[in-house]
C-alpha cells in the first residue's frame, strides 16, 4: 500500500524528471489515489508537484517529466489516513521550525493524536495525512536538536530517533534535508529497499524505494536494510543506524540475483494480467523443474558437474568473484581476465562436443535459467560468440546450486512437517487474499497426497482462534507473493513473542523480503518472476505448483508407493494442460463473459474446490467490480440461496428494463387527450412516489385519480426488474462431485438461476445445465459450459479451472471497461491491471 522513492544523484540531471516519472509509474501497482514528486536542484530550489490521480496521469498533467535536479523524493498513494485530495497527497514540504520534505509508505496509527500535538506545538498542519505528521514530527525534533548543535547530520539523526519514539505504526519513509542534501530512509515495519549504482552519463547515485523492482531497474547492487533501521545517504555514501538504539551499523553491498525483464508489456498482449495469465505454463514448468530437478539444463550441467567436480569448484569461485564486484569497470576487467584464462579455455573445450545446448522456449532472458542468469546475460553481451556455450554452462551450474539449495530447504521442510504429524502437533498455513486461497487448495493437496492435515487460516482468524493454544512443536507456514504482507508479519511477530518452540516456514516470491530474510526459520521460493498486474495470477499458480510438490515430497515419507508416483506424473502434465485449457476454452470463456460482465452479483460454487471458487470470485471482484462470492457448492443452500428469485440486486440491465416500462406507461398516458401536460407531470410524480417510496398520492383530481388506479391495475413496474441470478459451478470429474453438482444445478435452476459450468466434458452435466427451465419471471433461461481438458484426476482440475476463471475475469473486465469508457463514465475503476481501491503489496493494517 503506497510506494515511496528517494533518488540522490551526484549533480543536476536534465532528465531527472523523466526518470522520476518512469519510477513513479513503476510504483503504480502500489497506489494510484494520488501521485507526487519533490525535485531539488544543486542550488537548493525545491519543486513540489502533486495531485489526485495515478502516476500515468499525474506525471504528464503536472509536467513532472520536464523537471531537472539532483534529488528526487516521490510517492504514490493508496489512501488510508485522510481522504483522496491534493492536500493529503505526498510528498509534504514543511518549514514551520526547520525545512524538510519527505513521504512515507505504511501507516502512522497515532496520526490524529500527533496532529493535535503538532498543532499545539505551533506547527501549521494542512492535511489529515499521516505522512505529513511524520515529516512534521521529525522537523519538530530536528529544530530542537539544531539549537544544541551546529552539525546538521547529527541533529537529523537524533531527530529521527526521537520521532520514532513518538510515532506508533508500521511505515517506511524518505525524508530530505534540503540544506545538506542528505537523504534519510527509514524502515519501521514496511518494505524498503536500497541500491547504489553508476549512470554512464551522470555518475554515481543511491536509491531507496518501497519496491525492489524499482531499485533493480537502475542497479543490481543492493544495500541491505532491515526492520528498525535507517540510513543517511548521498550519491556515493550511506551510513546505517538502528532506529531504537541509534547505534551505527556496518553494511556491505550485495548483488541481487533477481531479474526484472518481465516488467515490460510484450506483444501481442494488451494488459499485464493477460500476459501473466499466458506466462503461467512457462512459470510452472520452470518451478517444477527447479524443485524436482527435471530441467534439461539441470540434467546436462549435473552430468558434467559429476564428471568434473574440480572445474565446478573453480567456476563457482570465478562467478563468486565477479558477482561480488559492484564497480562496472572492475567487473569488465575481471571478466576480461576470465575469458583469457585457463579455466575458460577448459570449459570451452568441454562444451564443444555437446552438440545442441538446452535453451528456454523463447529466445532472450529465458535462455539463462538461473537467478544469476541476469548477470551472466549481461556478461554474455561482451563475450565472443564462440564462448557463449561457456556462459550457458556457468548458468547451468548456478542453476544446479539453486536446485541443491531448494532440495535442502524442501527436505528440511518435509522433516519438520512429518515430525509435526508424528508428534500429533498442529500445522497451520497462514496467508491473506489470493495466497490464502492457495493455502485452502494446499490443504486439499496435503490431505489427499500425503495424508497430512494442514489448517489454512487468515492471520486475523489465527490470532483470535489459535494463537493462545500454540504448543511446542507446532509448525506455521506463511505464504506471501511479496513477502511484505503486514498482517502476516504481525502474526509471526506474535508467534515469536509467545516463546513457544514453533517452526516458521515461509513460501514467497520475493526472496529479499522481510518474511524471507527476517521472519522465517526456512524460506522456499515461488520463482515466478515479477508480477505487475495488481490481481495475482501467475504467483497463485506457482503457489499451487510449489505446494503440490511439497505435498509430494512429504508423501514420499508418509505414503511411498505407486499412488505417489502417479501424482508426480500428473504434476508434470500441468504446464501442457494450462496451455491446452487457455487455447480450447477461449470461445466458451468469451461467451460466458458476454453473458456475465454486466451482472451486478454472481456466485461461484465449487464442489470440493473452495479455494478455487474463492480465488475466481476475487478475480471477478477485483477487475470487473461486480459483487462475486465463492462458496463450497453445498453451502449455497444454507442461506445464500435466498438471493434467487425476487431480490433487490439490480444492475444496468434492470435499470434499462424499468425505464422501458415507464416509457410504455408514458406512451399510454400521452394518448389520453383528456389530461393536460400539467396533469401528466403531476401524475408521473405520484406514480414514482408510490412505486419507489410507498407515498400515497394526494391532491389528485378525479381524472388524475382514475388514471393513477389504471396504472397500477395494468402495470407491475418491478416485474421488469427481476431476472434469473447467475451461478457459476466448478467441479472435478469424480462421479460423486459431478452428481452433487447436478443436484445443485437442478435445485437452484427452479428457483431462478442462470447456470454456467466449468468442468471436464460430461454428458450428465451437459444435460443438467442445458435443459430449459421455465421461471416465474418469463425470462429466458441462459446457460454456458466451459469444457476443461480431460485429466482423469481429482487434483489437476484445480489448475485447469483456475486458469479458466482467470480468463473469464479478464474477458469480463475488458468488456466492461470498453463499455464504461464508451459511455464516458469517469473514474469507474474497472481495469485488468490496476482496479480501484486495491494494491499489490498490502503493507498497512
Amino acid at each position: 500500500m503506497c510506494g515511496v522513492i528517494g533518488l540522490r544523484c551526484a549533480g543536476d540531471r536534465d532528465d531527472l524528471g523523466l526518470a522520476a516519472s518512469r519510477l513513479l509509474r513503476m510504483l503504480e501497482y502500489r497506489g494510484y489515489d494520488s501521485t507526487g514528486a519533490a525535485i531539488q536542484t544543486h542550488a537548493g530550489a525545491v519543486t513540489l508537484l502533486k495531485d489526485v490521480g495515478s502516476p500515468t496521469v499525474v506525471t504528464k498533467k503536472l509536467g513532472i517529466h520536464g523537471l531537472s535536479g539532483k534529488i528526487f523524493c516521490g510517492q504514490v498513494r493508496w489512501a488510508t489516513f485522510g481522504i483522496v485530495t491534493k492536500e493529503n497527497a505526498q510528498p509534504h514540504e514543511v518549514r514551520c521550525k526547520a525545512h524538510l520534505y519527505g513521504a512515507h509508505n505504511g501507516n502512522v496509527t497515532n496520526c490524529d493524536q500527533l496532529k493535535d500535538w503538532l498543532t499545539g506545538q505551533g506547527h501549521r498542519v494542512v492535511s489529515d495525512n499521516d505522512g505529513e505528521m511524520l515529516v512534521h514530527t521529525i522537523e519538530h525534533f530536528f529544530a530542537q536538536e539544531l539549537r544544541r548543535t551546529s552539525r546538521r547530520d547529527e541533529a537529523f539523526r537524533k531527530a529521527i530517533l526521537a520521532a520514532a519514539r513518538k510515532m506508533v505504526g508500521s511505515y517506511a519513509a524518505v525524508v530530505v534535508d534540503p540544506v545538506t542534501h542528505l537523504v534519510a530512509a527509514i524502515k519501521a515495519g514496511s518494505s524498503l529497499y536500497m541500491g547504489v549504482g553508476r549512470d554512464a552519463a551522470h555518475g554515481p547515485f543511491t536509491i531507496a524505494s518501497s519496491d525492489l523492482a524499482t531499485v533493480l531497474s537502475l542497479t543490481k547492487i543492493l544495500l541491505p536494510i532491515s526492520e528498525d533501521e535507517f540510513t543517511f545517504y548521498t550519491h556515493d555514501h550511506a551510513r546505517f543506524f538502528h532506529l531504537r538504539s541509534g547505534r551505527r551499523l556496518e553494511k556491505e553491498p550485495v548483488r541481487s540475483r533477481l531479474r526484472v525483464e518481465e516488467t515490460e508489456l510484450k506483444e501481442p498482449f494488451r494488459y499485464f494480467m493477460q500476459q501473466e495469465i499466458f506466462s503461467q505454463p512457462a512459470a510452472v514448468r520452470k518451478v517444477i523443474g527447479l524443485f524436482l530437478r527435471r530441467s534439461p539444463l539441470l540434467k546436462l550441467s549435473g552430468g558434467l558437474a559429476r564428471r568434473h567436480p574440480g572445474l565446478v569448484r573453480q567456476a563457482r569461485a570465478a562467478i563468486g568473484r565477479l558477482s561480488a564486484l559492484t564497480d562496472a569497470g572492475k567487473i569488465e576487467k575481471e571478466f576480461g581476465r576470465f575469458l583469457k584464462g585457463g579455466l575458460c579455455a577448459k570449459l570451452s573445450r568441454m562444451t564443444r562436443g555437446l552438440g545442441s545446448w538446452p535453451r528456454g522456449r523463447r529466445a532472450g532472458p529465458e535462455s539463462f535459467e538461473s537467478s544469476t542468469g541476469g548477470f551472466l546475460e549481461e556478461l554474455s553481451a561482451k563475450t565472443p560468440k564462440g564462448l557463449l556455450p561457456v556462459m550457458r554452462l556457468l548458468d547451468g551450474w548456478c542453476l544446479l546450486d539453486e536446485a541443491d539449495e531448494v532440495a535442502a530447504r524442501s527436505g528440511e521442510f518435509v522433516r519438520r512437517l512429518v515430525r509435526a504429524k508424528r508428534d500429533g502437533r498442529c500445522v497451520y498455513m497462514l496467508a491473506c487474499g489470493t495466497s490464502f486461497h492457495a493455502a485452502k487448495v494446499a490443504s486439499v493437496f496435503f490431505n489427499k497426497i500425503a495424508g497430512i492435515r494442514v489448517t489454512a487460516m487468515l492471520p486475523g482468524d489465527f490470532r483470535a482462534e489459535s494463537a493462545e493454544s500454540l504448543a511446542d512443536g507446532d509448525l506455521v507456514i506463511g505464504i506471501s507473493q511479496s513477502g511484505e504482507t503486514k498482517d502476516l508479519i504481525d502474526v509471526i511477530n506474535l508467534i515469536r513473542r509467545s516463546r513457544r518452540e514453533v517452526g516458521v516456514v515461509t513460501v514467497v516470491n520475493n526472496v529479499n523480503s522481510t518474511l524471507a530474510l527476517e521472519k522465517a526459520d526456512l524460506c522456499l521460493p515461488l520463482s515466478c518472476g515479477p508480477e505487475i498486474a495488481v490481481p495475482a495470477t501467475k504467483s497463485f499458480m506457482n503457489q499451487l505448483a510449489v505446494l503440490y510438490v511439497l505435498a509430494l515430497k512429504a508423501a514420499e515419507r508418509t505414503r511411498p508407493g505407486g499412488e505417489t508416483r502417479r501424482r508426480l506424473d500428473n504434476l508434470l502434465r500441468v504446464p501442457a494442460l494450462l496451455e491446452e485449457t487457455a487455447a480450447s476454452t477461449r470461445d466458451a470463456v468469451d461467451q460466458a463473459a458476454l453473458a456475465l460482465f454486466m451482472e451486478p452479483s454472481i456466485h461461484i460454487l465449487a464442489t470440493g474446490m473452495q479455494g478455487v471458487a474463492k480465488e475466481g470470485a476475487l478475480k471477478v471482484r477485483e477487475v470487473v467490480l461486480n459483487h462475486t462470492e465463492g462458496y463450497e457448492g453445498a453451502e449455497f443452500k444454507h442461506g445464500p440461496n435466498t438471493i434467487l428469485g425476487v431480490n433487490t440486486v439490480f444492475g444496468l440491465e434492470a435499470v434499462r428494463s424499468i425505464l422501458g416500462s415507464f416509457a410504455r406507461f408514458s406512451d399510454e398516458l400521452a394518448r389520453r387527450r383528456s389530461l393536460s401536460a400539467k396533469s401528466l407531470a403531476k401524475l408521473y410524480k405520484a406514480v414514482a412516489d408510490y412505486a419507489f417510496d410507498d407515498i400515497e398520492p394526494s391532491g389528485l383530481d378525479r381524472a388524475q385519480s382514475h388514471a393513477f388506479r389504471r396504472v397500477f391495475e395494468k402495470h407491475d413496474f418491478f416485474a421488469s426488474l427481476y431476472t434469473n441470478y447467475p451461478l457459476v459451478f466448478v467441479t472435478g470429474p469424480a462421479e460423486r462431485d459431478v452428481n452433487l453438482t447436478i443436484s445443485q444445478i437442478n435445485t437452484h435452476k427452479i428457483r431462478g438461476a442462470d447456470v454456467t459450468i466449468i468442468a471436464e466434458d460430461n454428458a450428465a452435466l451437459r444435460d443438467a445445465v442445458s435443459r430449459p427451465q421455465p421461471t416465474r419471471f418469463d425470462k429466458e433461461y441462459r446457460f454456458g459450459y466451459i469444457r476443461l481438458p480431460r485429466t482423469d484426476d481429482d487434483l489437476l482440475p484445480f489448475f485447469t479451472s483456475t486458469i479458466a476463471l482467470q480468463l473469464l475475469a479478464l474477458h469480463m473486465s475488458v468488456r466492461k471497461l470498453t463499455l464504461l469508457d464508451k459511455l464516458e463514465i469517469l473514474d469507474h475503476g474497472v481495469h485488468p491491471d490496476s482496479p480501484k481501491n486495491v494494491s499489490k503489496s498490502i503493507t498497512v493494517d
